[in-house]
């Protein structure tokens, strides 16, 4: 069985990555909104479609000796994941940029594998049917029955996806440039993580440190995240030997 599995920083368009590929590529089963790699896959399909952000930081083992595991990695700029917020609590942001450089300092690792795929959520909203191109292109035996363009048409999101995306309509890139409305917000991480500039010029999606002038007048304030600031070393070295642990299952079921 060939599993795609889709991951990226939270905030990051993993969600409409998922109904995108579930709608518009045939396959013969994919999970619920979102579900780890860890946990069992179904028996005695051909294509399995998956979803969970945060199995970048924890797929390198399996990734290296599963011959039929594909990843979709999603990256969006920074700016944008770290000021967004999530439905079920709009009082905090869900994402700050240290979980986001995890993310990406994990995806780099993969970067040109043949199983890996990097796409642009800028590029997938504004481009959508030349995003499908690529990932048809990567991933050879994927067939397409319906354009990402059109995916509304067609796709049934379960109810927890509807809530992530804010509800099912084309695929648009009206977003892109809403963290130009949290301006304290971006202050206080840029002067929390001086890298974030160099980081958005790595990424392309800032020329040169330039656009830091936006900032000149605004004053840095502290919010509530879901993400803590500083990792809990206990809790960290937890989570190393549960993930560990997981992986030595994983390759154990599927005989690698």
């Amino acid at each position: 069985m060939k599993h795609i599995h889709i991951v990226g920083c939270p905030r990051s368009g993993t969600t409409l990555m998922m109904e995108l590929m579930s709608a518009c590529f045939q396959h013969d089963q994919s999970c619920d909104h979102e579900i780890s790699i860890f946990e069992p896959s179904p028996d005695n399909i051909d294509l399995y479609i998956s979803k969970k952000p945060t199995d970048i930081l924890h797929i390198k083992h399996i990734f290296e000796r599963d011959p039929n595991l594909f990843v979709i990695y999603l990256v969006r700029d920074p700016r944008a994941v770290f000021t967004s917020k999530h439905h079920s609590n709009r009082d905090i942001y869900f994402c700050n940029y240290k979980i986001w450089k995890k993310c990406d300092l994990a995806a780099e690792s993969f970067e040109g594998h043949p199983r890996f795929l990097t796409i642009r959520y800028e590029d997938l909203v504004e481009k959508p049917d030349a995003c499908q191109k690529a990932i048809a292109t990567q991933f050879e035996f994927l067939q397409e029955q319906h354009q990402f363009s059109e995916y509304h048409k067609f796709a049934k999101p379960p109810e927890d996806a509807l809530k992530a995306m804010e509800g099912l309509r084309p695929v648009n890139s009206a977003s892109l440039d809403k963290w130009k409305q949290h301006l304290p917000r971006v202050k206080e991480q840029l002067q929390r993580n001086p890298t974030l500039t160099s980081d958005l010029i790595r990424r392309g999606y800032e020329p040169s440190k330039n656009w830091e002038q936006i900032l000149k007048n605004t004053d840095a304030t502290v919010f509530p995240c879901r993400y803590p600031e500083k990792d809990n070393p206990l809790k960290e070295g937890e989570k190393a030997l549960r993930m560990w642990w997981r992986s030595k299952r994983y390759l154990r079921q599927h005989k690698l």
